[in-house]
């Protein structure tokens, strides 16, 4: 079995994100933008359910992201799109335990593997797409796709029995040199939105968020976290949304 965390789940909401879009912003890259963000935010509460042992409140949690997905899908009327969201969604709807009621790394492997087809099919969609959004407000984006990623990577490795030791190993990702990325986008943004007080307070809230947080996200080992964490993350990518609209205004 996993390890037991002594922050109870009912002390802490849960929220899904804003998603990271704008009227200004090409309708068509508002949806893929959402697409890449719920993406994302599938794994993160995939992992959830997990590390909380088939919560209910996680899975119908889970449920709302996979159904916004499959309608973001829909509306895109692409094949490689739909081919990978399908493989993808077939493994979030695989129970994260196996038959002797331990968890599964092969299946949060799939999680991992099959997320990256989609990713690179909604990037392509973006990449073909015009948009007009500006630089700086395109960093706050990516800011908090990077925010996405890290909690992911940690509540992946929180399923782990081994302390995160198995994950580790063959995980691509390196939780501390995207803590360091992520705090140094987040000095360049505060810099960029100086004298812009309604992308600024944004910035700043989601920076307080990051502070209290960046520790215990790249210190795993000493004291592993999921509901904070996660809770901190929809706090972080909330103020984010909040800023990337207002920088799109």
């Amino acid at each position: 079995m996993i390890r037991r965390f002594s922050f109870t789940a009912g002390l802490i909401s849960l929220l899904i994100g804003s998603p990271m879009v704008h009227a200004s912003v090409a309708p068509q890259v508002q949806d893929l933008q959402s697409m890449e963000t719920d993406a994302y935010k599938l794994a993160t509460r995939y992992f959830m359910y997990t590390v909380t042992e088939r919560s209910p409140d996680q899975h119908a949690l889970l449920d709302t992201l996979k159904q916004n997905m499959q309608n973001l899908v829909d509306q895109a009327h692409d094949d490689k799109l739909t081919a990978a969201w399908t493989g993808y969604r077939k493994v979030l709807e695989t129970d994260p335990y196996d038959k002797n009621n331990l968890v599964s790394e092969e299946t949060l492997t799939d999680v991992d593997k099959q997320i990256k087809p989609l990713i690179a099919a909604i990037q392509n969609n973006i990449a073909s797409a015009h948009t007009d959004a500006n630089g700086n407000a395109a960093l706050i984006f990516k800011q908090s796709i990077l925010m996405e990623r890290l909690t992911a990577e940690y509540l992946r490795r929180a399923t782990d029995a081994m302390g995160g030791s198995i994950v580790a190993d063959t995980s691509e990702e390196d939780p501390e040199a995207m803590a360091v990325e992520f705090s140094k986008g987040m000095t360049t943004l505060l810099h960029n939105y100086q004298g812009q007080s309604k992308v600024y307070s944004s910035l700043w809230s989601a920076d307080r968020y990051w502070n209290f947080i960046k520790g215990r996200m790249i210190d795993f080992n000493s004291k592993s976290v999921p509901y904070i964490v996660s809770t901190f993350n929809d706090n972080i990518t909330n103020q984010l949304a909040t800023a990337y609209q207002a920088a799109n205004h």
